[in-house]
């Protein structure tokens, strides 16, 4: 169940000043899972954690993560667009997938890029991810999909995604969603 705002957790979040100590505390206390419209939080190793995805996902809000403690790619990346929106960063928030006519079971990721303030370049921040979990530094946003692109293929590898279905790879830059949105 949902918990009551943690003023701690909140007072802790609203002094974060660079996104070193942002990545520091959402790998302390943001963990993987989801909220659920039956105000339900789902860990990433529940039995139904997949099977009640579609019926009960509900995109969280900031005081919602920092309520549960948990989010999912989606939720944690709209945490993240709150935090470099709130600190003047130029960033932008992606979307990737295989545009397939049955997705449901090939896996999707949503990420936050952020431009370097002191060079030209952008570093890819990552939390849900636990693999790949930190802030990554590239020369260009170009080289950062193309390698965005290669993790997210070798990660398909594992559902036997098919060359013609590898070809309907995208990526979509989005603004923030809807309050609540469901999947």
């Amino acid at each position: 169940m949902v918990n009551k705002m943690n003023v701690e957790i909140i007072d802790k979040y609203n002094k974060i000043s660079t996104p070193d100590e942002l990545l520091v505390f959402m790998s302390k206390y943001i963990n993987y899972g989801y909220l659920g419209k039956n105000k339900k939080i789902y860990h990433f190793d529940d039995v139904d954690f997949d099977n009640d995805w579609y019926l009960e996902y509900i995109l969280e809000t900031k005081d919602d993560i920092l309520s549960t403690l948990f989010g999912n790619c989606f939720d944690q990346t709209e945490l993240e667009r709150d935090w470099f929106f709130s600190h003047g960063y130029c960033y932008k928030t992606i979307y990737i997938m295989a545009d397939l006519i049955d997705s449901s079971d090939c896996p999707c990721h949503s990420f936050l890029v952020y431009k370097n303030n002191n060079d030209n370049g952008w570093n890819w921040f990552e939390n849900s991810d636990y693999e790949n979990r930190g802030i990554h530094k590239f020369d260009s946003i170009d080289k950062l999909l193309e390698y965005q692109y290669s993790k997210y293929l070798d990660f398909l590898k594992k559902f036997n995604i098919k060359e013609d279905e590898i070809k309907k790879i995208i990526f979509t830059e989005f603004e923030g969603p809807p309050k609540n949105i469901s999947a």
